[in-house]
Order: structure tokens, then sequence, then C-alpha cells
């Protein structure tokens, strides 16, 4: 899809198919209304990382620096984070309580709809990816295969048998979750634990994003994009000059992809093909 930049398109995220957001280098901050993509304004000119949600006029967006910021439905203004540090990914179960992870300063922030605190997470790994089923089923992930989950009390260790470095994940139940990373690590939580999925690749994978267990995609390095039927991934795309840093799936099934050079991808809900430039 035509982006209207060449900046890099880092986090992408949206309410639906006809209101989607994506983010990344220099400021760069554009939104989807279904029928084209128009340049929106921030603070400054940041660097980008991660979008997320509540509600259309209820989105936040992390980056270098420490930023934070947060769009009411007219305007995007800079939060007070409490940090310098890298800002890698936020999630949130409501707009109440919204997670990010920091891999410079091995931060967890968490925001009560109030300010933004600094939890204990207890590791002295660097994190690089935030989700969760709920408020109280959270999930982060980071070096040498770190896998932290909250209850809602505390951050402790889940086992994990493949030591690789995990960048992303998403949950998109209690007992279906996702992470990626390093030369092509996928592994997968049904609820009970983590196991290695084959995913075809050594490409690093950067972002995943799963509607159900049998619907996940997943985007990185090269230019690859992978899909996940439930039974194994099978690779969608490879374009070594384009590569893929973030993947959102609107509930009806719209799929958008963005990476390098202000790519932006989307797989229409009814196609069966290779997402649309």
């Amino acid at each position: 899809m035509p982006s209207g930049t060449e900046k890099n398109l880092i986090a992408v995220w949206g309410a639906s198919g006809r209101d989607v957001f994506a983010a990344g280098d220099g400021g760069a901050m554009l939104h989807y209304d279904g029928t084209r993509w128009s340049a929106l304004a921030v603070p400054g000119t940041p660097h980008l990382t991660s979008l997320w949600g509540a509600a259309p006029d209820d989105v936040f967006a992390v980056g270098d620096g420490g930023i934070i910021l947060h769009y009411d439905g007219a305007a995007w203004s800079q939060m007070a984070s409490g940090t310098t540090g890298i800002l890698d990914c936020v999630w949130g179960s409501s707009a109440r309580d919204v997670f990010v992870v920091g891999p410079e300063k091995y931060e967890i922030l968490h925001f009560d709809g109030a300010a933004w605190t600094t939890m204990v997470s207890g590791t002295a790994a660097r994190l690089y990816g935030v989700a969760g089923a709920s408020g109280r089923d959270v999930l982060a992930v980071g070096m040498n295969g770190t896998i932290l989950h909250w209850d809602g009390r505390a951050w402790t260790a889940m086992p994990n048998p493949d030591p690789g470095h995990l960048i992303g994940v998403w949950a998109a139940s209690a007992t279906e979750a996702f992470a990626v990373g390093a030369a092509g690590t996928i592994i997968r939580f049904d609820g009970h634990a983590w196991t290695a999925t084959p995913s075809g690749t050594t490409e690093n994978i950067a972002r995943v994003w799963a509607r159900s267990g049998h619907d996940a995609w997943a985007a990185g390095m090269g230019g690859t994009l992978l899909h996940w039927d439930g039974a194994s991934w099978r690779q969608v795309r490879k374009d070594p000059e384009r590569p893929l840093f973030g993947v959102w799936s609107a509930p009806a099934g719209d799929v958008f992809v963005v990476g390098q050079k202000g790519t932006i991808l989307h797989h229409p809900a009814a196609a069966n093909t290779a997402p649309q430039r």
C-alpha cells in the first residue's frame, strides 16, 4: 500500500481495519481510514518502536529516550514516563492497565490511568516484548530465552526449553500464545508449557500477532512474513530488500504489516494470497 513516506515503519496497531496507526523513525506517525494513509503530527521527531490502544481515541506509542506518547482522538501528546531508557514494546488490558518494557535499563513500566511507575521484574535480562491475555495474565520476553509472567501480583520466570533471544510475544488467550526471536525462533504456549515450533526460516523474527490458535502472523528480517494455521508455519512472503518490523491483525481478519522505507502490506480478510503492497 502507498504509505507516503520513505521512513522506516516499525509498529502498527488499529481499532479496526479502517482505523489503523503506523509509527517509526523520525517521528513518523501515519493513520489509515480505510482508503488512504495520512501523516499525523507528534511532539518532536522520536524513534517510535511500538503502538497499542484501548480505543480509537486512547492510543499509546513508545520509543527511544523514554518517550511515551498518547493519542486522545484529536492529537498526540507526550506523557511523563520517569525514564530516559529505550522503550521497545507497549501492551495493555485496558486504558488503566498498560505495560511497557525497555531493554536498555531492564525496565517494566506500568500505567494505572494516572501515572507511570516502574515495576519490580526480578530479572537482569533485557526485555523486548510484552503482551497478555488479561491484566492478570501478562507475558514479557527478552534475551537468552527469558519469559516472565505477571499474575496481577508479581512477575515470575517461566521455564523455556529454547535459549534463543526473544523479541516479540502475543497471547491470543490464556492457553494460546506465541513468542518469536533470533534465528527464526518461534515458541508456542498451550496453557501448560512452551514448546518450539519449526518456523522454516533462520531470519530474525521481530513481531508476532495471533487472533487465535489457528491464525497467527510473524514478521521479520529478510522481508519474511509467516502464517500459522494451527498446524505449521508457512512462508507467505520474502523480500530481502524490505525487512519487516511490525504486524497487526484486525478482529475481522485484515492483516497489516510494516517495514523498511515506508513499507506497508495489507492482507484483506477474505484473501488467500500474499499481502498487497
